[in-house]
C-alpha cells in the first residue's frame, strides 16, 4: 500500500539534498546507514522511509508503507 507524499518545494529540495549525500557517503566508503533494509527519515512532521538501491546507486524513496 502506498500513500502520496506531502511535503512543501523547500520540504523536497531538503530532502533531495540529504539523499544525495547519504549516497555519496556510501559509494565513497562503502557504508549503508542500514544494509537491505528501509531507513525512516524524520522531516518535520513527516517520516519517509529511504532504502539504498544498488543498481541506481543511490538512497531513494521507498513508495511501500508497511512490510
Amino acid at each position: 500500500m502506498s500513500a502520496p507524499l506531502n511535503l512543501t518545494a523547500e520540504q523536497l529540495r531538503k530532502l533531495g539534498t540529504v539523499l544525495d549525500e547519504l549516497s555519496e557517503i556510501t559509494k565513497t566508503h562503502g557504508v549503508t546507514l542500514t544494509s537491505n533494509a528501509r531507513l525512516e527519515l524524520g522531516l518535520d512532521d513527516n517520516v519517509l522511509t529511504v532504502s539504498w538501491d544498488s543498481d541506481a546507486e543511490a538512497y531513494v524513496i521507498d513508495d511501500r508503507n508497511g512490510d
